[in-house]
């Protein structure tokens, strides 16, 4: 990432050094024992977390082929903001970039032909706003020490499935994560805007845990399938890997 200086710095309020084993006693079975399972009570809490990504996207269910990515992210949890910097290349020597934050509450999306002439722009609109703070929020295996943060609780749906709430700069946002019999996450689906019009309704979206590796001490997502689930049926838009995963790196 470049230009952080301007960014979220994601200085720590409140949260404590070491999580500690009693400070799950309120939080569901499920949440608990996934906690322990990715090293999370043992672990420093995460201010932010830096990661890489290489993937395929596809824009449009009727889209034929892949689009090859390569992507940045810089995710800060206290308190909540992400910054996602994506090229995709269309075709030899042309290529689009796109930029996805969020950022005090507010949500931004632009996209760039080249990295030079502007597509599209989307700022100050309440539903990009919503659907960011979903998209954080969904993100929360990527720094599991937050969900024991301030800003999100947490509700439990039955044995092996939680309901996460997130409340922060006026916004409200809940996700649903579901873990297998080992306690180990394997999705979250949360309702989000999938365009920003006044037309847009919220679409069920859904982040399928593919593979997973530790990372200093945690264990965390490394590969993923990202779908909508339209009227048409489900969607898969983004399927892509991690690596280079940095906790607390300045």
């Amino acid at each position: 990432m470049k230009n952080d200086e301007n960014f979220e710095t994601g200085a720590s309020h409140g949260l404590p050094h070491k999580t500690r084993a009693e400070m799950h006693e309120s939080l569901p079975v499920a949440v608990k024992n996934w906690l322990q399972s990715t090293g999370a009570l043992d672990h420093e809490p995460i201010r932010s977390v830096r990661l890489k990504q290489t993937g395929t996207i596809k824009l449009k269910p009727e889209q034929r082929d892949w689009t090859a990515s390569e992507s940045e992210q810089i995710s800060y949890t206290n308190p909540p903001a992400f910054r996602w910097d994506v090229k995709m290349k269309l075709g030899p020597g042309i290529y689009v970039t796109g930029k996805d934050s969020f950022e005090g509450g507010k949500g931004s999306m632009r996209i760039k032909l080249g990295g030079i002439m502007p597509i599209s722009k989307t700022m100050e609109n309440e539903k990009t706003d919503q659907s960011s703070l979903q998209r954080y929020l969904m993100e929360l295996a990527w720094y599991p020490t937050a969900a024991l943060g301030p800003y999100i609780s947490w509700e439990e749906e039955d044995a092996h499935t939680a309901i996460a709430t997130l409340k922060y700069a006026g916004l409200k946002g809940t996700a649903t994560f579901y873990f297998d019999e080992q306690y180990e996450l394997v999705k979250v689906e949360a309702w989000r805007y999938k365009e920003s019009d006044e037309e847009s309704r919220l679409v069920l979206c859904t982040g399928t845990i593919k593979d997973q590796q530790r990372v200093e001490g945690l264990k965390v997502p490394v590969e993923i399938e990202i779908s909508w689930l339209l009227e048409s049926g489900p969607f898969t838009w983004y399927r892509f890997k991690t690596s280079d995963i940095r906790f607390n790196d300045r």
